[in-house]
C-alpha cells in the first residue's frame, strides 16, 4: 500500500530550524523502516507504558551512577573529555560537559556496564541502556524538554527496539537451534536510538526516517566481547548510543539515510539475518501503538548477565538450607542449554578459573561466568555489584568452591521460545544427600515484578555516592518526571555535589 505518512513536527522542533526535509513518504515503498518512522513521528503512550518506560528510566541512571569507577570507565571518560568540543551534555556522575553524541556514548556505557541494567528475556536486547542516554543527551542539547516527551521518546524506542529483536525468527533451543554471533542489543541500539534521538529533537517522519537510515549506515556488534569477557561489551554499548545521536546530527545536515532501511535488498533483516534466520514481519509491525513490548523489560536483581539470572534465583532458595554448608558440598550440577553453555559457561576453563576471576580483567569476567554467579550466590545468597570487587573475587571460600560447580549441557527439554530458560540446580553433598531447585521467574520479570518500595531500595544502593540528600533529590525527580519541565534539571541532579 502506497500511503503518504504525514506529521506535524513537535512545535519548536528543529523543522522550524531549519532542519532539512525528508523524502516524500508518497512516494516511497512502504518499507518497515517508513512504517516505524510515522509512528515514532506521531505516535503516543499509553499512561501504563509510560508510567513502566519511567520506572525503567530511573532503574537505568541508577545502574550508570554505580559505574562511576567500574573497569573501563575512567579509560573511557579520559578518552571522551580529552576530545573535547561544544558542552552540549553531561557526563552523568561527574558534571563534565562533552559533545552530546560522546555523553551519550559515556552514560550508555556506564549504564551497561554493572550489568545491573534491564533487559527484554525474549528479545534479548539492552535496550534502555541505550535509550535513556541517547533521549538524555539530545534533551541536554536541545534544552526546554519536558519529561513527559522524555519518557515518550524512551518508551517508543524500547517498544521498537524490542520489536526489531523479536522479529528475527532465531531459534535458539532444541533441535533446529541456529547460534548466535551478532549482537541484537547493539544493532537495534543504533536503529531504535536514531529514532529516539529524532522524536526528542522533533522531527517529522520524513526527517525520522533519514535519520534512521543514517543510523543504518553505522550499525554493527558483535558478541566476541561478551563470549571472552572482556570490556568491549559496555564498551560497544556506548557505541551504539553514540552512533543513535550521530545520525541524528548528520540528518539535520541534510546528510540523506537509506530509505528502506530495514527490508531492503540491503537493508538490516536480509544483510545481516537473511540467510541465517530470516525474520517475521508482523512481528515488528503487528499491534504497533497497541501493545508496547517494552512493558515487558525485566529490571535484574543481579549485577551479572540475566543468562544466569534463573539459577542464581534456583540457587538462593537452596542458599538457607540447613542441612548445606560450604564443607558439606561435594558438587553443584546446573543443567544448561547450549545458547546458555555459549554465553557464559564457554569456555569452563576460563570461566571457573580463580585466578582469572580474581585478576585485573576479572570482573568483567565474573558477570558473564556463570560457575561464579552459582558459586557466589550459593556462598553469599546474594550477587549484587559488592560481589563483583576485587576482594570477593579473591576470596578462598569462592575459589574452592569453583572447582566443585559442574555445567551440564541438556536441550533435551528445551524449546526455541524457552527463553529465558530454566534455571535447574542440584547440590550433591558429601555424605550422598541431594538438594535440587529451579526457578523459571526471576524478581523483576514483569509476571514478577518488583515494587516501587524494592526499586527504589536498589536505586538508592546504585548512588550512595551522590549522598543521601543527592539521591533523595534525584529519585523525587525521577519518580516525577511528568512534572519536570527541563530534563537539564535532571541531568545535574546525577553530579555529586
Amino acid at each position: 500500500m502506497n500511503q503518504a505518512i504525514t506529521g506535524d513536527p513537535t512545535p519548536g522542533s528543529d523543522r522550524a530550524a531549519g532542519i532539512p526535509a525528508g523524502p516524500d513518504l508518497s512516494a516511497t515503498r512502504r518499507d518497515a523502516a517508513a512504517v516505524l518512522a510515522g509512528h515514532v513521528a506521531t505516535g503516543t503512550v499509553p499512561e501504563a507504558s509510560r508510567r513502566a518506560a519511567a520506572r525503567l528510566a530511573l532503574d537505568t541512571i541508577g545502574a550508570a551512577i554505580a559505574a562511576h569507577d567500574a573497569a573501563g570507565l575512567p579509560g573511557i571518560r579520559r578518552v571522551i573529555e580529552g576530545w573535547g568540543g561544544r558542552p552540549d551534555a553531561t557526563v552523568i556522575g561527574t558534571g563534565a560537559r562533552v559533545p552530546a553524541h560522546n555523553a551519550a556514548l559515556v552514560n550508555s556505557a556506564l549504564a551497561r556496564a554493572m550489568e545491573l541494567d534491564d533487559v527484554h528475556e525474549q528479545a534479548l536486547v539492552h535496550a534502555t541502556a541505550t535509550t535513556v542516554p541517547v533521549a538524555l543527551a539530545v534533551a541536554e542539547q536541545a534544552g526546554g524538554v519536558s519529561g513527559r516527551r522524555f519518557i515518550d521518546a524512551v518508551a517508543l524506542g524500547n517498544d521498537i527496539a524490542c520489536r526489531l529483536a523479536l522479529a528475527v525468527d532465531m531459534r535458539l533451543g532444541g533441535a533446529d537451534r541456529r547460534p548466535r554471533v551478532m549482537s541484537l542489543t547493539y544493532q537495534t541500539g543504533v536503529l531504535a536510538g536514531s529514532l529516539v534521538a529524532g522524536r526528542v529533537a522533533g522531527l517529522d517522519s520524513g526527517q525520522l526516517l533519514n535519520c534512521l537510515g543514517v543510523g543504518y549506515s553505522q550499525v554493527a556488534g558483535n558478541l566476541q566481547g561478551l563470549f571472552e569477557g572482556t570490556l568491549t561489551v559496555r564498551l560497544q554499548q556506548g557505541i551504539a548510543a553514540q552512533s543513535a545521536v550521530m545520525a541524528l546530527e548528520f540528518a539535520r545536515a541534510g546528510i540523506t539515510g537509506a530509505h528502506d532501511a530495514l527490508e531492503g535488498r540491503a537493508g538490516w533483516y536480509p544483510a545481516f539475518f537473511g540467510g541465517r534466520y530470516g525474520y517475521v514481519r508482523d512481528r515488528l509491525t503487528g499491534g504497533l501503538g497497541e501493545t508496547f513490548r517494552g512493558d515487558e523489560i525485566s529490571i535484574k536483581p543481579y549485577a551479572c548477565c540475566k543468562y544466569g539470572h534463573n539459577a542464581i534465583t534456583a540457587v538462593i532458595a537452596l542458599h538457607d538450607d540447613p542441612g548445606i554448608s560450604p564443607g558439606s558440598i561435594a558438587e553443584v550440577v546446573v543443567r544448561v542449554g547450549q545458547d546458555t553453555w555459549d554465553i557464559i559457561c564457554d569456555p569452563v576453563s576460563v570461566k571457573a578459573s580463580p585466578e582469572q576471576l580474581a585478576g585485573p580483567d576479572g570482573l568483567a569476567l565474573a558477570q558473564f561466568s556463570l560457575p561464579f554467579m552459582v558459586a557466589t550466590a550459593l556462598l553469599r545468597g546474594r550477587l549484587s555489584a559488592a560481589e563483583l570487587d576485587a576482594g570477593w573475587r579473591a576470596d578462598p571460600a569462592l575459589a574452592s568452591l569453583l572447582p566443585r560447580v559442574t555445567i551440564v549441557v541438556d536441550d533435551a527439554d528445551l524449546t526455541p521460545d524457552m527463553i529465558p530458560e530454566p534455571g535447574r540446580v542440584e547440590v550433591v553433598l558429601a555424605d550422598g544427600r541431594r538438594r535440587t531447585a529451579e526457578a523459571t521467574r526471576t524478581p523483576g520479570h514483569p509476571e514478577h515484578p518488583l515494587d516501587d518500595a524494592a526499586l527504589h531500595a536498589k536505586f538508592r544502593s546504585c548512588t550512595r555516592r551522590l549522598g543521601s540528600r543527592g539521591t533523595e533529590a534525584l529519585l523525587e525527580a525521577l519518580t516525577h518526571l511528568d512534572e519536570v519541565e527541563d530534563m537539564r534539571q535532571v541531568a545535574r541532579l546525577t553530579v555529586p555535589e
